[in-house]
């Protein structure tokens, strides 16, 4: 490199770092001007919005923008619940997203529906196919509980699409088991009348052809097992009949030739339901592969029965269990407020207050008959003017969170818990130190806060006898055990212990998640030592009649719902009233005048061995 070389390199290092500073100070030039520009325009929102306001303020007054001020705060609230969207009718949801949403679930409602085809084709009786379809069948509820918690619980942008419904419901798939019968006999009379030479007859017996029978329903986690039953012909009794079955009859010269026959069938036991037994391990696992957390589990289980009402989450391990020491109330309350039922059940269970929802139901009918939007009068509770929610859900929401939290502090008293519903949890302390709920404590903290606030009065010191003339305790029923051969009230204080749990086809034991009609009876005569095993019908043959003038507590009662014979039974207490398992109410006390109303009955029955 020469000296002209270098000059001119020198110069050309010179005239870069000039460049460098020129363009540093004029993006700290536009840095200045930039900020000031962002202040004349906030300084210029400021006014504006102050103008607006003031106009505003002038157009409508003070008391308008208070109003539009709530209105504004409600929205905020209602944004900050979880799941709003969903409570407020899937607000979220374009027209064309809710469209999509009812074309994936008639998909996904067919795949299902191929999965159980072949049941159709069971030789059984119509009525237990059914229910055995509703027990395997795969729910919608889970797809949709899948896409509800991806949304809700993880914030993310998932539609039903992204599940295809064939690849989604093999892990839901039953799988169906036969046994090949190989044994099954027939025997068959031949007579032959001639003039001439009389009367023959000749007995054969054969075996007859081989058929397979369903003896096992599985899943990845967990198996119905399916007894079979062998039945005779003609008749389809379960002992061989005397009659016999006309098959030809052949006529010639002056002989007559009949044939006739009896035979047996192995087919499925479609006297009982056969349980389903899940391994809820093993089925949460499946949830956890799809994307569930262990701990979400419960919020999940809500999403399935919300979307699918029918579906047991109990036999899938969402009972909580049972406090042995308290007793289920029957709730006696007006459609207007019952209708409200599923609602406090879903948020009673997520509470952990599920075996109290009778008890807020009646606490609903004090509130507001049912007549209300804000059912449970829980604006306050949620900090909000009285009457402000004017959603039924999120009044039921807010109103249970509160009821559990006051119900938990009150150790489950139920009339500090009730009391403190009314006048707020600071009472439950106050009566605590004050040897518990009494009326004259009531009376007095309503008083004390009366005068601390300068008000008349504070809350309603009557509350918890307004609410329980709406609740009857099971525990406190007692009925007599004259004329029976047993002690009435001992296998009701067996009923006693599960009494709000739902009804459960083939339900014949606790772990099942609940009882059907015929099973709770089953399972609470035989704690004192009495077989009643068996359907409606078969507990009908093990009894006699009883005129209805002479019944007593401790008679079953039973009703025909469908066909000809005894389909439904309960247990008779007295005064019309008697202990079922429904599928209305699960296990409750009904009247036996409204059932007679509705269905055929068929009286009054004693158990004499």
């Amino acid at each position: 490199m020469n000296a002209q070389d270098l000059a001119n390199d020198a110069a050309g290092q010179a005239g870069g770092a000039g460049k460098k500073i020129a363009g540093k100070v004029a993006r700290k030039a536009a840095g200045k001007a930039a900020k000031f520009l962002k202040k004349l325009a906030k300084d210029f929102i400021k006014k504006l919005l102050l103008a607006l306001g003031k106009s505003l303020l002038a157009f409508i007054g003070p008391y308008g923008l208070a109003i539009i001020a709530v209105v504004i705060l409600i929205a905020v609230i209602l944004t900050a619940i979880p799941y709003s969207d969903w409570f407020l009718g899937g607000g979220s949801r374009t027209e064309a997203q809710k469209k999509a949403d009812i074309e994936y679930e008639q998909k996904f409602k067919l795949a299902a529906d191929k999965t159980v085809e072949e049941i159709y084709g069971i030789d059984a009786e119509a009525s237990w196919k059914t229910q055995l379809i509703n027990t395997i069948k795969p729910s919608w509820g889970i797809p949709s509980a899948l896409v509800r918690y991806h949304i809700v619980a993880k914030n993310k942008k998932v539609e039903y699409s992204d599940y295809d419904p064939d690849e989604l419901i093999e892990f839901f798939k039953p799988k169906y088991k036969y046994t090949t019968i190989k044994n099954d006999k027939e025997w068959t009379k031949t007579i032959t009348a001639c003039a001439n030479t009389g009367t023959d007859i000749e007995y054969s017996t054969y075996i007859r052809e081989d058929h397979d029978v369903l003896s096992k329903v599985s899943f990845d986690y967990g198996e119905m097992v399916i007894k079979p039953l062998k039945r005779y012909y003609p008749g389809g009794a379960t002992t061989r009949p005397s009659e016999w079955e006309l098959v030809w009859r052949d006529k010639s010269d002056d002989c007559t030739v009949t044939r006739y026959r009896q035979y047996e069938k192995t087919m499925v036991d479609d006297r009982f339901v056969p349980s389903l037994n899940i391994d809820v391990p093993e089925f949460q696992k499946v949830l956890i592969n799809q994307g569930i957390k262990k701990t979400d589990m419960k919020l999940v289980y809500e999403f399935i029965k919300t979307a699918d009402p029918s579906w047991n989450s109990m036999l899938y391990g969402g009972y909580r269990g049972i406090n042995a020491g308290t007793y289920f109330g029957q709730a006696q309350v007006t459609e207007s407020v019952m209708r409200y039922e599923s609602l406090v059940r879903k948020y009673a269970e997520l509470n952990g207050v599920e075996d109290q929802v009778n008890l807020i139901l009646a606490l609903i009918q004090q509130e507001s008959g049912g007549n209300s939007l804000d059912v449970m009068q829980s604006s306050e509770s949620a900090g909000l003017p009285p009457n402000t929610l004017t959603d039924p859900e999120i009044s039921i929401m807010y109103g249970v969170r509160h009821f559990a939290a006051v119900f938990r502090s009150a150790g489950g008293d139920i009339k500090l818990t009730l009391q403190a519903y009314n006048f707020g949890g600071g009472f439950i302390d106050y009566a605590k130190k004050r040897g518990g709920y009494s009326k004259e404590n009531a009376v007095a903290f309503s008083e004390m806060m009366a005068d601390r606030n300068g008000w008349r009065r504070y809350g309603d010191v009557d509350y918890v006898e307004h609410v329980l003339r709406y609740y009857s305790e099971t525990g406190s029923l007692q009925v007599s055990s004259d004329g029976q051969i047993f002690d009435v009230q001992e296998v009701l204080n067996v009923m006693s212990n599960y009494m709000g749990r739902p009804y459960v086809w083939g339900g014949r034991r606790p772990e099942h998640g609940g009882f059907d009609c015929s099973g709770i009876l089953e399972y609470s005569f035989n704690k004192i030592g009495i077989n009643m095993y068996g359907t409606a019908q078969v507990q009908y043959n093990k009894t006699v009649p009883v005129n209805p003038s002479e019944a007593l507590p401790g008679d079953l009662v039973f009703w025909v719902t469908k066909g000809s014979a005894p389909t439904h039974v309960g247990m008779y207490l007295g005064n019309d009233k008697f202990i079922n398992s429904n599928n209305s109410h699960g296990l409750s006390i009904s009247s036996i005048n409204t059932w007679n109303r509705l269905y055929p009955f068929l009286g009054y029955r004693r158990i004499v061995k």
